[in-house]
């Protein structure tokens, strides 16, 4: 059975191939900033200040005006798309459910300790700031 170009098409564009160097240093750099923002809100949870890290990366967010916040999808469902060379904030998805016997990998640099969020996805999310209605075609 034969498959349209724009079906084969459509597979290569959305194929999980393995990510590329650059892609891997660029995630890693990711992390770590969020990693970076992280570490100073847990002393302000242990405070009481906030309940959730994601809360005060919100409130970071929110000094620079940036108050409504969706991701990608969550826009586009709203007729929104995102500006171009917009770049999205950074917030910890929920963490990783690992099946029941699987451990996690030890770290891959002699020295290095595994963190708790090195298992929490990163959430990219975009504010009002950043979109604009989807032109009529």
């Amino acid at each position: 059975m034969e498959t349209s170009t724009h079906t084969q098409t459509k597979r290569r564009y959305y194929s999980k191939g393995e990510p590329t160097a650059a892609q891997k240093e660029a995630a890693k750099a990711k992390r770590d900033e969020l990693k970076a923002l992280s570490k100073g809100i847990k002393e302000l949870i242990k405070i009481g200040v906030y309940s959730t890290i994601n809360e005060g990366l919100i409130a970071i967010y929110l000094e620079s005006g940036h108050n409504n916040m969706n991701t990608l999808h969550q826009w586009n469902e709203q007729n929104m798309t995102i500006k171009k060379g917009e770049k999205a904030f950074l917030l910890w998805g929920s963490p990783v459910q690992r099946k029941k016997g699987e451990t996690p990998e030890p770290p891959t640099e002699p020295g290095t300790e595994t963190d708790e969020t090195d298992f929490w996805p990163i959430c990219y999310v975009f504010s009002q700031n950043q979109v604009q209605p989807i032109a009529a075609k």
